[in-house]
């Protein structure tokens, strides 16, 4: 039986910026759902719904994923769809084993390393976005199809049938008018105009849109799941960016099962995506080196926990800047990364009573080409986050994007192209000329923060976790995982409490509940503070004796249903 507490939360909606491409939309309700048999959480209540159809209709937790995306594709166009990628973690409760499949997108065979450089100089971010050479061989659907091979129940086919139905028409929501409205890229586009706009003005929220040519590459894909890649989608993207992707680039494109990353943190055995995402080190890193504080955390000290996250943090970001990238490209240390030794190490560098803003990256043994720099990139928040767990035990946590909001901006068959290119590093060295690890290579794929997660202690299964938000969804999860983990809050408040996080010599604090307490707290012990609007998409489920409970950040449009 389903039941199903609404909780209010105050949530500003700000001024949408170059910065923040998908800020908060103003939603004022956070909500949270029980069951004792499955748990659904997606970024939009009618995704949530289909995955619940194929539940009730005898699927399993992979089927009503893919089912969930499928819808997603369609209402939820600026953050993720056919033209994206992802990174999938499923949960086999038969062998109680995880699977992590790699559905990024890969680079053309002809892009070079200076493509984003005018007279030396970066291109504007704007600009780099509608370029076809920033388009990436999208993975998502051929991942998802490789996964359903080996673990769906119900026919591929059948998970369409809800995506299909609101391609003939759905209403628009509160966050997609919103983006319409700001997104500067796709004005000019004749399909989005005849689709998404009614005389050059955004479609109000309530009115009906209706994406037919969507519903003919949904029922192509429903038939052909590898056509992205390999079939007639495949030719249209390829003809559409001019042959930028070449056709054997997106035939060539693989799925990689990789080996997921683990860690156990006292009773807690943390496990996340390894590179070419920075989400699985990242957050491995920071609960790690706040294991090592623990006996500073446990006196109740919330401002001083707050600090401290805020520390390890930093120390995590200095390592993903310089060595995460694709793995088969560089040899990224994630084993020294994660070590006991080495965090017991950088945990050691953070002072109680004074913030350090100058961290430098950890110097690691193992690292054979010594001479790396790090490189920043402009990785965006245009992404999606599902968390299942279906009545037999099995689990989804899968993070799907098109990396800015609508991608570049360039359709082709109804759907918008990623932008995933623009995740490298414009500059493919260092004034000093030394390499940057996440440049520009043919191939590639580019470094990602996406962090699907699952916790579990002692072997039971009792969280799943990710979200959207770019660079800074290694915090967001970092910070529920650890607020539930070591401030012992409920995980409704963990995810609505206010973001605090530090990428950079800055700390960045949430600016949606200002608290003036912390700030000074902060400022006092040397902290340089940036209010920022800190869009996370949390879609967690997290186990609370025989119940799940599933939880949706008020700051989207997500919703949580169970039964």
């Amino acid at each position: 039986m389903l039941a199903q507490i609404i909780y209010s939360h105050q949530v500003i909606a700000n001024q949408f910026n170059k910065s923040n491409p998908e800020p908060s939309s103003g939603i004022s309700q956070s909500q949270k759902s029980l069951s004792k048999k499955f748990m659904i959480v997606t970024a939009d209540k009618r995704a949530s719904l289909a995955a619940r159809e194929i539940l009730l209709a005898g699927g399993n937790a992979l089927d009503a994923a893919i089912a969930a995306q499928n819808v997603l594709s369609v209402v939820e166009p600026q953050s993720s769809g056919l033209g994206g990628g992802g990174f999938l973690l499923f949960y086999n409760n038969n062998d109680q084993k995880i699977y992590a499949y790699d559905g990024r997108e890969t680079s053309s065979s002809i892009v070079k390393d200076d493509m984003y450089l005018i007279n030396n100089n970066k291109m504007k971010f704007i600009e780099a976005v509608q370029k076809p050479f920033s388009v990436g061989v999208p993975g998502l659907y051929s991942m998802l199809a490789d996964a359903h091979n080996k673990f769906g129940v119900l026919k591929w086919e059948k998970l369409f049938v809800s995506a299909i139905q609101y391609s003939e028409g759905f209403k628009v929501g509160k966050r997609l008018n919103k983006l319409l409205n700001w997104a500067p890229h796709i004005k000019k586009n004749k399909f989005v105009n005849d689709t998404y706009f009614n005389k050059e003005e955004a479609k109000k929220t309530g009115s009906i849109i209706q994406n037919l040519d969507l519903k003919k590459s949904l029922k192509i894909l429903s038939k052909n799941p590898y056509s992205i890649n390999k079939g007639i989608l495949a030719k249209k993207i390829s003809d559409k960016l001019n042959n930028e992707l070449s056709l054997n680039d997106l035939r060539k494109w693989e799925t990689l099962e990789r080996e997921p990353l683990c860690k156990v943190i006292n009773s807690y055995k943390i496990c996340g995506f390894p590179p070419p995402t920075s989400g699985g080190v990242g957050l491995i890193q920071i609960i790690s080196i706040l294991n090592n504080k623990k006996n500073f955390i446990n006196n109740q000290d919330h401002y001083l926990a707050k600090h401290l996250f805020i520390e390890a943090a930093r120390l995590a970001y200095q390592d993903r800047n310089l060595y995460i990238t694709d793995p088969l490209f560089f040899d990224v240390p994630t084993k020294e990364l994660i070590s006991e030794k080495y965090l017991k190490q950088r945990s050691d560098l953070i002072n109680n009573n004074k913030s350090i803003p100058n961290f430098e990256p950890g110097k690691l043994k193992g690292i054979k080409n010594k001479k790396i720099k790090i490189g920043k990139n402009f990785e965006q928040k245009s992404t999606t986050h599902i968390s299942i767990v279906d009545k037999d035990g099995n689990a989804v946590a899968l993070t799907s994007s098109i990396e800015f909001a609508f991608g570049s901006g360039i359709t082709t068959e109804g759907f918008f192209l990623n932008n995933q290119i623009t995740d490298f590093s414009f500059f493919n060295k260092a004034p000093e000329g030394q390499l940057i690890a996440n440049r520009v290579e043919p191939n590639k794929r580019p470094r990602s923060s996406m962090s699907p997660t699952f916790i579990f202690f002692k072997d039971d299964l009792i969280g799943i976790l990710g979200s959207p938000g770019g660079s800074r969804i290694i915090c967001y999860v970092s910070k529920v995982a650890f607020e539930i983990l070591f401030l012992k809050n409920d995980p409704l408040s963990a995810v609505t409490s206010p973001h605090y996080c530090s990428r950079d010599n800055f700390t960045e604090l949430e600016n949606n509940n200002i608290n003036n307490d912390l700030q000074q707290y902060l400022q006092k012990n040397n902290h340089d503070i940036k209010y920022k609007d800190m869009t996370s998409g949390l879609n967690i489920i997290w186990k609370n004796n025989q119940f799940w409970q599933g939880i949706a950040d008020p700051r989207r449009e997500g919703f949580a249903i169970g039964y």
